[in-house]
């Protein structure tokens, strides 16, 4: 099997107590049917509070949502126990994630956690990818399949390949890979608004219109909201550079665009990557408040991305308003795009 992964990935591992936030607390934390056998057999007192702590495939979580076998340092009280290799499923692989696309596959780290974000943001150049060969053995693709695969591989080149070009402002590339990309579309990119704050207005409304994935969030769509009844700020101090919003939709781009291949719609992918910029770009000092630490522009996205793409639901609603919404129109990124990058 072919590998494919961002080049900053093999130097990823977990911090754990040093990291200021916990993967395991406010989830919900399954336990994979191996590991429940393996926890079946486990003895003495710590095997009962295993079972004991099981129900309907995850762990009964603790006082603020936390996993109870998380101990006061933040530390896993089963990888202390029993090892690493007796972590259940989600808990060895998250925040990783992986997609195999036939001969290829790609693996991540998700925006979710701050050690990621600090690797991607301080990564040097622009994004890029390192590809190797595994022991795995590769699926097999109908030639129509693997056309398909390959034509959507060339096609993500190419928007990286032109977001990478920093002789041209952050705002222009953006708005050549949204024209490309739907170019391969029916949407017209002609703009419906004059106004950007109309259009940043109802796009935020939708962002806040999901389900809250915590307290931090909370206390972040309150500033968000109180922001927005502030009305359009002409200079914004942003927690970012330009440098930033072109990895970070670099990194989206790179996770999702290939998800096209099984429906169909590569112009939702790059709004989703480009919308999610333009949030930090807009709200990055309201989303770090509530957390602070390691650095707002980590917070940022941290919880942003929580937010995001930890909710099924949250990006189901955004996926119908890239298609839907004339707000999430071309012509409204378009706009935005012109008037305030």
């Amino acid at each position: 099997m072919k590998v494919r992964v961002p080049s900053f990935y093999k130097t990823f591992h977990c911090i754990a107590s040093a990291c200021t936030d916990t993967c395991c607390a406010g989830w919900e934390v399954d336990v994979d049917e191996a590991s429940q056998t393996r926890y079946a057999s486990v003895p003495g007192n710590f095997g009962q509070k295993l079972r004991s702590s099981i129900e309907d495939g995850h762990f009964v979580l603790a006082e603020k949502e936390r996993c109870p076998f998380l101990n006061s340092q933040n530390l896993c009280e089963i990888y202390l126990h029993l090892g690493k290799d007796s972590l259940c499923d989600i808990c060895r692989e998250h925040p990783r994630f992986i997609d195999v696309f036939g001969d290829w596959k790609e693996l991540g780290v998700g925006l979710c956690c701050e050690e990621s974000v600090r690797l991607l943001l301080e990564s040097e150049g622009a994004f890029s990818c390192e590809e190797f060969l595994d022991s795995e053995e590769p699926e097999a693709l109908d030639e129509e399949s693997l056309d398909a695969r390959n034509s959507a591989f060339a096609m993500r080149a190419e928007l990286l390949e032109r977001l990478s070009n920093r002789q041209i402002p952050l705002s222009e590339r953006l708005a050549d890979i949204l024209r490309l990309t739907a170019s391969f579309s029916e949407e017209s990119p002609e703009p419906f608004f004059e106004d950007p704050f109309e259009i940043e207005t109802h796009q935020t409304e939708i962002l806040l219109q999901g389900e809250s994935l915590g307290a931090e969030w909370d206390f972040a769509k309150m500033q968000i909201q109180q922001s927005l009844k502030k009305g359009p700020v002409k200079k914004i101090q942003s927690l970012f550079s330009d440098s930033d919003g072109e990895k970070i939709v670099a990194y989206q781009i790179f996770r999702y665009f290939l998800k096209s291949l099984y429906d169909g719609d590569m112009l939702s992918k790059v709004k989703f990557a480009i919308y999610f910029w333009l949030v930090l770009r807009s709200f990055g000092k309201e989303l770090s408040l509530p957390l602070a630490k390691p650095s707002p522009a980590i917070c940022a996205v941290k919880l942003l991305s929580k937010q995001l793409e930890y909710s099924e639901q949250n990006m189901e609603i955004l996926e119908t308003e890239f298609r839907e919404n004339a707000y999430f129109s071309i012509g409204a990124f378009l706009k935005l795009l012109g008037e305030t990058g």
